[in-house]
């Protein structure tokens, strides 16, 4: 506020005063005269001064009324809701966005209280999260579900806050229904599968700690696919996800209020089950397998594929939710070991098992550094002469701890968890080291072969890992034969070659237990093959069950016209011999001959005698 009219006016009064009091010759009355000099300049300084408060009190108006109108247009402007309500909640002011937000005119949002904008389970939430933050600290942040005036509903990011020195409060609102929408969409996207889009481990673990509180008794079915590697390796990955994708829409129409369906990744799938008893659970068991296989049509082509389903239970089972997955798991890996196709549940003897397979694996991992391992010699025989043809060797393992622990127990875990690998090559080097051995003290040489899993094959220097133990202990190629199960034809474009550069060195190759696995004649035509060896189980029914001595009967015919060498294996009696000559099959080997003999055996019994 500026002096502008009190200065003029005292100055207009002081000049006119001095002109007066000069004319009038005042000067015998001179106190009079200062008296009535400064009486003078004080009313015009008065009068001054309210004219100066008037026009700076106008000028102030006009100003606050241009900030206020600029104030209301960025309100209004904004695209956030804001509004203002009084102490007894009722809205005071709300700007355009708040009233789009809402669905409410400015009239009816003036006639409004603050808890016509949410539920009452809202506003139960807000009673207890945000008054007694209001109270403390003046203002409170978070989100809750707004009501528009439609009925709908959106959920919303709030700001509450007191106006100071007032008992006034201003809310600040923003719609996150895009920004929920998009999360709700990642978390859809990380918690279900790309290909079947069914929900995932992720969210059965989700779903398994909801299920802690609110249920005390659930099951769980791990699922897994009988020899979905073949499909995918025989017919391509195509044809092997739309398997999946049928597969996911024949199991997600078991789905109810109790049943949840997963899919784990690969041929893996979860039942989940809420509240059923033993025999409930069982009968889903069934229907799932009997489900499954029936024959699907996937480009042009039917296919039949079975499954093994393992159960484990809460509390029947176990006391810890996050151990139901590993439960089924084993249990379906025992009902695979059981044929394939059924389900197992879970029982102490798995439990005892599992425990065991642990303890085998804790062992196995230190068998070599301690030399628990070795190797046991089967003779191969001409079954018209009984003469030597070669040997089959065999691993062993004698632990301290387990004792003698059977290859059909511990081989598998072995495959499982990749240890066969360094078993694998343990067992070539200690086969040739044994032939050098035996070759250095002028014993007449003969075929041994070596059984060589498919994990060995993945590693892609199995071939010059034979090769350079070959040159090491000095064995002719030729002498040195690697057995293969029917199930590696699978990895057809892994295996073959690798067979056949073991081929061109000069090593033999053979099928073992051929007849158990599901190879086509055209692979048997394509693989480079010595050898093929029937299975025991042939053998053993070859007298009792015609239809085994007719597929006896056939593989041989195969081998033959194929100019392929016939092995027999379990040969236990001299009528099993005769009958599998009668069938044109001139080689075996079995307990009629020779159980498994370690090295000093073979060599006191078998090479001393073929020298002489």
């Amino acid at each position: 506020m500026k002096y502008t009219w009190r200065i003029i006016l005292t100055t207009i009064l002081i000049t006119s005063n001095s002109f007066i009091f000069s004319n009038l010759k005042l000067d015998q009355h001179f106190t009079l005269a200062i008296i009535i000099f400064i009486a003078n300049a004080g009313i015009g300084w008065i009068i001054g001064y309210q004219l100066d408060k008037y026009i700076f009190s106008k000028k102030e108006l006009g100003t606050t009324m241009v900030t206020l109108n600029d104030y209301t247009f960025a309100l209004e402007s904004v695209s956030l809701g804001i509004g203002i309500t009084n102490e007894n909640g009722q809205f005071e002011y709300v700007n355009q966005a708040h009233q789009n937000l809402y669905g409410y005119t400015l009239k009816e949002f003036l006639t409004k209280n603050w808890t016509d904008c949410y539920s009452s389970e809202a506003i139960e939430e807000l009673n207890i999260k945000a008054i007694p933050q209001l109270l403390k600290y003046g203002e409170w942040q978070g989100e809750t579900i707004g009501i528009r005036k439609d009925g709908s509903s959106f959920p919303q990011e709030i700001l509450i806050s007191n106006i100071e020195n007032t008992q006034k409060m201003i809310c600040i609102v923003r719609d996150i229904t895009e920004q929920k929408q998009y999360l709700n969409y990642i978390e859809h996207i990380a918690e279900h599968n790309d290909l079947t889009k069914l929900p995932n481990r992720r969210k059965l673990q989700s779903d398994i700690n909801i299920i802690k509180r609110d249920t005390n008794d659930t099951s769980l079915l791990f699922i897994d696919l009988d020899r979905f590697k073949m499909v995918n390796d025989t017919l391509g990955h195509n044809f092997g996800d739309e398997l999946l994708i049928k597969i996911a829409e024949r199991l997600v129409a078991i789905q109810n209020e109790s049943i949840r369906i997963y899919h784990l990744g690969g041929d893996e799938f979860i039942v989940l089950i809420k509240n059923g008893n033993h025999e409930y659970i069982e009968n889903i068991a069934v229907e799932v397998i009997d489900h499954l296989k029936t024959p699907y049509h996937i480009f042009g082509k039917e296919i039949i594929i079975t499954c093994s389903i393992g159960i484990s239970r809460f509390p029947e089972h176990t006391n810890n939710y996050d151990e139901l997955i590993d439960l089924a798991d084993t249990a379906m890996y025992h009902a695979k070991m059981d044929g394939k196709s059924t389900y197992k549940f879970f029982n102490e003897d798995l439990s005892k098992r599992l425990e065991r397979n642990s303890t085998i694996e804790s062992e196995l991992r230190k068998a070599i550094s301690k030399e628990e391992l070795y190797i046991n010699y089967q003779p191969k025989c001409n079954l018209v002469n009984s003469k030597l043809v070669g040997f089959e060797a065999l691993i062993r393992w004698n632990n301290p701890r387990l004792g003698i622990v059977s290859p059909a127990e511990f081989i598998p875990i072995a495959e499982d968890t990749g240890l066969i690998i360094d078993i694998g090559k343990w067992i070539i080097n200690e086969v040739l080291s044994q032939m050098n051995l035996w070759q250095s003290k002028g014993y007449p040489m003969v075929k041994i072969s070596v059984n060589v899993s498919q994990r060995q094959f993945k590693e892609n220097d199995l071939v010059n890992y034979i090769q350079t133990c070959l040159a090491s202990h000095n064995i002719d190629a030729n002498f040195f034969e690697i057995e293969i199960t029917e199930s590696l034809i699978a990895d057809f474009n892994l295996i073959i070659p690798q067979l056949t550069a073991l081929k061109d060195l000069g090593i033999g190759i053979s099928i073992d237990d051929f007849g158990t696995g599901y190879s086509s004649l055209n692979f048997i035509n394509i693989l480079p093959i010595d050898t093929l060896k029937i299975d025991q189980s042939f053998v053993k029914a070859l007298l009792s069950n015609k239809k085994n001595s007719i597929l006896a009967k056939t593989i041989i015919d195969i081998g033959v016209n194929l100019d392929l060498v016939i092995i027999a294996e379990g040969i236990e009696t001299k009528e099993q011999l005769n009958k599998l000559v009668e069938l044109n099959c001139f080689f075996g080997q079995g307990y009629f001959f020779s159980k498994p003999l370690d090295a000093l055996e073979i060599e006191s019994t078998y090479l001393r005698k073929n020298e002489t």
